[in-house]
């Protein structure tokens, strides 16, 4: 017996947001420097597990719609923003990695990922259930950057890259 791919978004879907809400406490204590001392290294494995799970949530995901595509501009929201949300997710986990000191905007930038992730799934309850806490989200139109602002924002991270790089070099 097979598992449906509703029943294995709804696995994906759960570990991703557990994981990514998980982490966003920890980085809120971090962002407060209260709570114990294992707080951000349980914010950095968690938002690492959520960002492990969140491909098998939107491949399971796209599976699971009955057309068979992203042809709902709700759904397409929905990847755009966990895109984004992994995107940060993925920059805090590096600057951690290269030792990044846990501060208040590192916290904060791991709390906008996580905001992110949630609001995505804020938008899944939309569009399975028809409800959703989240009423300011457009259900009619995508949110698509334009070109020149996507180029824009490339050449802003191979700035940020290279002058992380330069300074890492220089110590």
């Amino acid at each position: 017996m097979m598992i449906s791919a509703g029943t294995l978004h709804v696995i994906f879907t759960e570990l991703t947001i557990g994981m990514f809400a998980l982490s966003g406490i920890a980085f809120l204590l971090c962002a407060l420097q209260k709570g114990p001392e294992s707080r951000e290294a349980v914010a950095h494995w968690a938002l690492l597990g959520g960002l492990i799970a969140t491909p098998f949530a939107i491949i399971s995901g796209v599976n699971a719609i009955p057309s068979g595509g992203i042809d709902n501009p709700l759904l397409a929201n929905k990847v755009l923003l966990s895109m984004a949300s992994s995107g940060l997710a993925i920059g805090v986990l590096v600057r951690r990695k290269f030792g990044g000191n846990v501060d208040f905007r590192h916290a904060g930038f791991g709390m906008v990922s996580v905001g992110l992730m949630l609001t995505t799934a804020g938008m899944g309850g939309e569009y399975s259930r028809g409800e959703t806490l989240l009423f300011l989200i457009p259900k009619d139109t995508v949110m698509i950057f334009p070109i020149w602002a996507s180029a824009l924002l490339i050449v802003i991270a191979m700035v940020i890259i290279g002058k992380s790089t330069i300074e890492h070099r220089t110590r």
